[in-house]
This record gives C-alpha cells, sequence and structure tokens, in this order.
C-alpha cells in the first residue's frame, strides 16, 4: 500500500505541475456520470502507467454467460476510457446466488462488488465478509450521497462505520393482493368493499364458484410469507414492533404471540378448510406467478409500489389487478436492497469508483440492468421507455431485466410495461410513505446467536404450515410458543428491546 500510495503520489505532483489537474476528488464522475475534461485527463495520467484492473462484480438474474460476457465488455469500454478499469460480471440464479457467493467470500475467490441478496449486512460485516466503506464513499462515492438520506446511512451503519450502499429505488413498503383481472372481472365483485384480509372471503367464494378447477389462493414456491399487518421486523430473527409508525411506546414483542398473527393462521386455515386455499401449499416448488398463469390460482398476496401490477402481469402472462391493503410505512428492512465490497477486493478503491459510477451513469446502468441494445431490447424513443425486440420477451431473453438488484434503478430507462413516469412515481411513492419511528434501527444479533439458532429449528417445524393453513392454529400455536419460550425467544427479544431503547436514547 506504501508502495502504490507513493506511486499515486508522485503522479499527482507531475500532473500538478503541469496544471492539467484540480484537487484529488477531480476524478470522481458527477452529474451522471459525465466528467468534464480535466477529470478524464487526469483519471487517464494517473492509470497510464498501470495495468487494468479488473473488477469482478457478482450479481443475481437468469443470464447466460455469453450475454454477460458482452455486457462486460460493453461496460469495460466505458470505464477503461475514464479509469482505466475492466468489468468482470457473473450473473447467479436466484436459487443458488446465496450458496455460490458465500463460498466466494469463504475461499478468497477473487470478488469486488456483490448485492445483499439473502445476506445479512450486519452479519456479513461481524464476521468481516464486507469491508467498512465510510472513507471510500467519502473520498470515491461523493456522487453516490446525494441520492441517499441520512435516515437511510443510519440503516447500514454499524459500530460507527458504513458497511453497504443503499440500493435506489423504492424505499418503503405497503401489502395487498394481486389477482387475475379476467376472473375477477368474470365475478363482478366490487373490490373496493375490502379494506382487509378478511373481507376477500366472499370474492374468494364466487370466485371457487365460478371457476372450480381454479383456488382463489396459492403458495409461492410452498410459502405464504406476507402478512397483511403493519409491524417493523427490526433487522429480522425474532422480536416485532405493530403499527410502527405511530407508537407511542416502542415495544418489541413475539409476534406469534400477538393478536395480529392468531387472527392470520385463524383465516387462513378456515380458507383452507373450505377449498379457498391450494391443497398441500406447502409442498409447491412453483412460484405464485407460474400457478396463477396456469389457471391453478387466482390470487397471491404482495408487496404494493409503482409498477407492481406490471410485475405481476410479466410473472403471470395475465392482466393483473393488485389491491393495497396496507398503506406504505418506512423501516429500515425498507432499505434491505445494498450492494458491497467483499473483503477479498483486489482495489477497494477501484470497487467504489465502478459502484459511484453505475449509481449515476444512466449508460452504464442500462447496460448492467437491461443488457445490449438489438439485441436483448430497443428503444421506443417517442415514448421514453424499452421493448424486446421481435422474437425476444421475458421468457427467452438471454439477459434478464433486474433493475431492483442494481445500485440505482432510478437512473435507467424504464420499460414500456411499467411506462415512462415509472420512476417518478417511485419518487414519489418514497416521500409520501409513512416512517416508522424505528426507521434506521439497526439489529445487532451476536449476543444470541444460539438461542436464534435454537428459535429457528423450532420455527422450522411450525411457522410456514401455520401460514398456508395446513395445521391447526388451536393445537399447533400454543406448541409453537412453548417451544420458542424453551429455546430462548424472550431473551432475544430481552436484547432487542435493549438495544432499541439504547438506539432510541441515542437519536
Amino acid at each position: 500500500m506504501k508502495r502504490k500510495l507513493a506511486v499515486l503520489l508522485a503522479m499527482v505532483m507531475i500532473v500538478s505541475v503541469a496544471g492539467s489537474c484540480g484537487s484529488d476528488n477531480d476524478i470522481i464522475t458527477q452529474n451522471n456520470g459525465a466528467s468534464s475534461g480535466a477529470e478524464q485527463s487526469s483519471s487517464q495520467v494517473m492509470s497510464a502507467a498501470e495495468e487494468p484492473y479488473v473488477c469482478k462484480i457478482v450479481s443475481v438474474g437468469e443470464a447466460t454467460t455469453e450475454a454477460s460476457d458482452e455486457v462486460a465488455a460493453r461496460a469495460s469500454e466505458i470505464l477503461m476510457e475514464k479509469y482505466n478499469i475492466k468489468i468482470e460480471l457473473v450473473r447467479l440464479g436466484y436459487g443458488s446466488f446465496v450458496s455460490e457467493v458465500n463460498l466466494m467470500l469463504s475461499s478468497g475467490e477473487k470478488l469486488d462488488l456483490i448485492p445483499s441478496f439473502g445476506i445479512s449486512t450486519i452479519t456479513a460485516a461481524n464476521t468481516g465478509q464486507i469491508l467498512e466503506l465510510t472513507d471510500l464513499i467519502e473520498e470515491h462515492g461523493s456522487s453516490i450521497k446525494e441520492h441517499i438520506t441520512e435516515g437511510e446511512w443510519e440503516c447500514v451503519t454499524f459500530g460507527g462505520g458504513i458497511y453497504a450502499v443503499p440500493n435506489n429505488k423504492e424505499k418503503a413498503q405497503g401489502y395487498g393482493i394481486a389477482m387475475r383481472k379476467d376472473m375477477l372481472e368474470a365475478v363482478d365483485f366490487d373490490i373496493s368493499t375490502v379494506t382487509a384480509e378478511k373481507d376477500l372471503e366472499p370474492l374468494f367464494e364466487l370466485i371457487k364458484e365460478a371457476f372450480p378447477e381454479t383456488y382463489p389462493l396459492v403458495s409461492d414456491r410452498g410459502q405464504m410469507g406476507y402478512h397483511m399487518v403493519e409491524r417493523d421486523e427490526l433487522g429480522g430473527d425474532y422480536g416485532v414492533v405493530i403499527n410502527p409508525t405511530n407508537a407511542d411506546r416502542v415495544e418489541v414483542v413475539n409476534y406469534f404471540e400477538t393478536p395480529e398473527y392468531e387472527e392470520v393462521i385463524q383465516l387462513h386455515y378456515e380458507w383452507s378448510q373450505k377449498g379457498y386455499i391450494i391443497p398441500d401449499a406447502t409442498t409447491y416448488t412453483e412460484d405464485a406467478g407460474t400457478l396463477i398463469g396456469m389457471g391453478k390460482g387466482f390470487a397471491y398476496y404482495t408487496n404494493t409500489k409503482p409498477g407492481i401490477d406490471a410485475e405481476w402481469e410479466r410473472k403471470v402472462g395475465k392482466e393483473m389487478v393488485v389491491l393495497e391493503l396496507v398503506s406504505p410505512f418506512k423501516t429500515t428492512s425498507g432499505v434491505s436492497n445494498q450492494w458491497y465490497i467483499a473483503h477479498q477486493s483486489e482495489d477497494p478503491e477501484k470497487a467504489m469508483i465502478v459502484l459511484n459510477e453505475i449509481y449515476t451513469n444512466p449508460e452504464l446502468s442500462d447496460l448492467l440492468i437491461n443488457g445490449i441494445e438489438g439485441q436483448h431490447y430497443l428503444r421506443d424513443e417517442e415514448n421514453r421507455v424499452l421493448v424486446f425486440p421481435e422474437g425476444v420477451d421475458a421468457s427467452n431473453t438471454t439477459y434478464s431485466s433486474v433493475a431492483w438488484v442494481w445500485p440505482n434503478e432510478l437512473v435507467s430507462t424504464p420499460w414500456a410495461a411499467d411506462g415512462a413516469d415509472i420512476w417518478t412515481l417511485t419518487d414519489e411513492f418514497n416521500k409520501s410513505a409513512k416512517e416508522a419511528v424505528t426507521l434506521g434501527f439497526v439489529w445487532d444479533n451476536s449476543a444470541v446467536l444460539n438461542e436464534i439458532t435454537a428459535c429457528n429449528n423450532v420455527k422450522a417445524k411450525y411457522e410456514n404450515a401455520l401460514n398456508c393453513g395446513t395445521l391447526n392454529p388451536d393445537e399447533a400455536l400454543p406448541k409453537l410458543i412453548s417451544e420458542l419460550k424453551n429455546a430462548g425467544i424472550d431473551v432475544i427479544i430481552a436484547e432487542k428491546q435493549k438495544q432499541v431503547d439504547a438506539w432510541l436514547a441515542n437519536r
């Protein structure tokens, strides 16, 4: 590092004498990636004596190796000109991402940038899998800071250090239900009468009568995790705050002992007995969109945000209607999509430069999010959106577009299905959502890891089956609560309450 700094200082002195460079921060791109001539010149002079650095990015989403390599080559052209940096891009499937990335992190394989998909930021920070970014952001990520609020930075700060860069996307969560429009119209039901989950029962009854081979509600890969309850899970594990946007006192409670949870699982059990939920819901490997598209189901629960209808239509292949049942609210988990620099990055400064450029450069973001123009998409210039080329669609493209995974979807070009104004609506959605009083709290579970493991083993026996309506709550819920207590859930909740109280006192 000392040798690198000496070379760097010598180059800066040469550039300074030549009068072609301003401050050290001049190499950082600004204004959506448009660098001035002086900035590009300084960057090129500083890196002229170096071999190009290869920044390895591993992201999630379906894509062929060939398509990923071609995208990386195009991205490298942009970054070589400015920073003498090349890109290596690996796309992993949703099911394999976590295991393969954990193997990379543990083996020390070359790796620079990764998203937080399925990864706990606090755990990755505590175990040293990811680097602290505070100084790197200050020196090489100044443009990123313009897009992230102070409260959002709190969500990724542990022990005074920043360990992740939050994605710029929807940062609030609402909940509702996604339904097939053709079936809904066929039964002529007024959905304005539905203001809570229990109000869906008359609609489900009509659907079952009109479409006997269709189940009103399906599972998603064998799970039914969305609950129509406003709650802050406070970083996961155990202990939640109910109605966190208007809580006078922040009380951490065992969700499985709340009236809200009991109401959900009682309702699902009753619906399962009436044939409203697909039988053996926990055994299905297909996602809810596939089951609904096949005609096996009518509806499934969903988060809500601008463009969610279009997202469901792409999954299902049919027109969908999304009904919101829980208004949008902000918690720390709403900032859970993030990007890290891996601990084995060979040059964290260059990794941060790349992350900053992705965040602010529309051309680079479009490449990494959507692929190659002409192969994976076409531009509809008149409507300012992207469309598929003839013969290509979401089912057969070699480079799937997963905008929410990447650092800043709001600088990319939207797809026609979402509409040209989707990012404006997303920004308004973020600003209008109610804030939980616990927004910014980050849970450190290191003191109760044994209890969490024991509770996880208990929860695995009951929770999903209760959610899907396949277990009788009158019998299973008392067992779940009792066994969780024996496993130490009260110790976890007490520790989380202590941390919340300390966090509130220090604000």
